[in-house]
């Protein structure tokens, strides 16, 4: 136990030590406890507080909140993946091979890091994600993919804010908001009843894992280029997108590689189905 104290210990100094100095004085930023305790609570609610609150309960009408909640995750993606990319690799003179960290604080870089903190906060809102499926009783949708996806993207942006926003690292938020506007809109449609069109649910988990592929790829990089960039932050990019590629692909073979009658029935929801945002 004292070992572990004292490892514990080791990383919280050293996280606060190695904090961008830019950001160390920003809400949630600093100190990681602010991170963890959301992550935490996050998971205790849909897990074991929230199905409980719930268990005696009737679903909670919420079908309006969702469509519009998703309709406002459509746009901010979109919002972020233009104006932010237009400081990066849309215009912005970012390489798309390596970028080095940039650790200045002109007006660009700091519009760039001001950038990645509300992206940050638009990582810690899809939390709400699960616990809409807690208010609608959803719980078998309430999945390890589900709950690990949540919250390790929200944590590793943290990351990525709180040690440099700039660089390497704003390749993540650019390829994310794609596939975040496409499948926010997928669920929208799915919550205002248009099933018939939702034809390609497959297709959207398919870029979803082509968006794994090429984070790894592009975070694999820095680790064996020089191009200025912090290496550890590629290691970590290789290490969550190769996890979610596995968890996300087993998820595929085992919804979509069945007879199409099985297909139909299966409705282990993960996040991605129609199901999981339809009216009550």
């Amino acid at each position: 136990m004292p070992i572990i104290v004292d490892q514990l210990q080791w990383a919280y100094h050293g996280i606060m030590e190695n904090t961008d100095p830019r950001v160390a004085k920003w809400p949630l930023m600093g100190n990681p406890m602010s991170i963890i305790s959301i992550v935490a609570c996050y998971v205790y609610f849909v897990k074991i507080y929230g199905p409980k609150l719930m268990r005696d309960r009737k679903p909670y009408p919420i079908k309006n909140f969702i469509i519009v909640y998703n309709v406002f995750m459509v746009l901010a993606n979109a919002w972020f993946f233009f104006y932010g990319g237009s400081y990066t690799y849309l215009g912005g003179g970012y390489s798309w091979f390596c970028e080095a960290a940039n650790y200045g604080s002109d007006p660009k870089q700091m519009t760039i890091i001001s950038i990645g903190w509300w992206y940050m906060l638009l990582k810690i809102t899809e939390l709400l994600d699960t616990v809409f499926f807690v208010f609608t009783k959803k719980f078998s949708h309430i999945s390890v993919l589900h709950v690990i996806h949540h919250s390790l993207v929200a944590c590793s942006v943290w990351l990525g804010v709180n040690f440099g926003a700039t660089g390497q690292n704003a390749f993540f938020p650019l390829i994310n908001c794609v596939i975040h506007c496409i499948m926010y809109a997928y669920y929208a449609m799915a919550a205002l009843g248009l099933q018939k069109y939702l034809w390609w649910k497959r297709y959207l988990t398919q870029m979803q894992m082509s968006q794994f592929i090429s984070l790894i790829i592009h975070g694999s990089i820095p680790v064996f280029y020089d191009c200025g960039f912090p290496p550890y932050f590629g290691y970590i990019t290789i290490f969550e997108a190769s996890l979610f590629f596995v968890l996300f692909f087993n998820f595929y073979m085992k919804t979509y590689k069945k007879t199409p009658a099985a297909v139909k029935n299966a409705d282990n929801g993960v996040h991605f189905a129609a199901k999981t945002i339809k009216a009550q």
